[in-house]
């Protein structure tokens, strides 16, 4: 095993593309280390902006594959759809359940790094609105890793590196300019000895990757809470992870709050639209019944009835109107 730093994980959102650009090309060819990035990037747009990106860098850029050997001076992307983890001296692709409203999301590749590098790994927060990556941050941290964020001012969106330095208050803010000097200071030099992994980062890197999601592993990892996982419907388990409050439910989805919030309100969008159309058929259904129907005082309920969906439909379609408007 190494005692060197040999392994750079980063993570990054909106804004990270032109970070990536300006990092990529101002490391050095013979870098020391292996550089994992985790991008939020659509599954349509992935090739074409990892093809972009490897006109930058000196270094060889290539996709993720299950099982690649990692070694030093290569640059890897992990794939649409696919959580990309460290292995003891590969890469694990899973696809687990969506981490803060993103598969692949950068919390489980930092926190794989904080299991099988710890202080040997550099983990590198850009650009991005929201907070992935922030939970990961800490755990590697955690584990002796170096933490350095993508300064907020010189980030086209601070979210998070913002959500980074306060779930890592250590962490540097360094500025994008800067940034590469900085990883290429630190890598290769000498690694503080690996100190035991905390159980409950090693619980969570295992139901990233499908190995270790179930009730009694949430319990252990938190409190029941009242709230409800908006992709399955099970409910939440509350974590407190020192300045973060982060929520599991049992098949393995996770949240910060921020992302909670955001995924609650795109589930409540989906089901006024849900009603809405179910009240503009119903009513439909029942105008066209009471038409067909023989019997006056049939019709007449019937109609009734049907107006009373119309009412109901009017008044969602005032509510979606307001929530837009706000």
């Amino acid at each position: 095993m190494s005692d060197r730093i040999d392994t750079i994980v980063i993570g990054g959102s909106a804004g990270s593309f032109t970070a990536l650009r300006t990092l990529l090309a101002d490391l050095p060819d013979d870098l020391p280390a292996a550089v994992l990035i985790c991008q939020h990037f659509s599954s349509v747009g992935e090739s074409h902006a990892v093809d972009l990106l490897r006109g930058y860098s000196s270094l060889p850029v290539s996709v993720a594959e299950d099982g690649m050997p990692i070694a030093p001076g290569q640059v890897v992307f992990a794939r649409p759809d696919l959580h990309m983890m460290i292995g003891h001296d590969h890469i694990h692709l899973r696809r687990g359940a969506h981490e803060n409203n993103f598969r692949p999301a950068i919390d489980p590749l930092f926190r794989s790094a904080a299991v099988y590098r710890g202080p040997r790994a550099i983990g590198v927060i850009l650009s991005g609105l929201m907070d992935d990556g922030a939970a990961g941050a800490r755990a590697l941290h955690r584990t002796g890793g170096h933490i350095l964020v993508q300064s907020p001012d010189s980030a086209e969106f601070p979210d998070m590196p913002d959500a980074a330095m306060i779930a890592v208050p250590e962490a540097e803010p360094i500025p994008l300019r800067n940034l590469a000097v900085e990883i290429t200071s630190l890598a290769n030099a000498h690694a503080q000895p690996a100190a035991a992994v905390p159980w409950d980062i090693g619980i969570e890197l295992k139901i990233a990757a499908l190995e270790g999601a179930n009730m009694a592993n949430e319990d252990r990892l938190g409190t029941l809470s009242p709230y409800n996982c908006p992709h399955c419907n099970g409910v939440l388990w509350q974590i407190d992870d020192g300045p973060l409050t982060r929520f599991r439910c049992h098949t393995g989805h996770a949240y910060t709050m921020d992302s909670l919030s955001e995924s609650q309100d795109r589930a409540l969008d989906e089901s006024l639209f849900n009603a809405l159309r179910a009240h503009r058929g119903r009513a439909e259904l029942i105008r066209q019944m009471a038409q067909k129907s023989a019997g006056r005082e049939s019709r007449r309920r019937l109609e009734e009835r049907a107006n009373r969906y119309e009412e109901d439909f009017r008044r969602l379609q005032d509510i979606i109107k307001s929530r837009k408007s706000g």
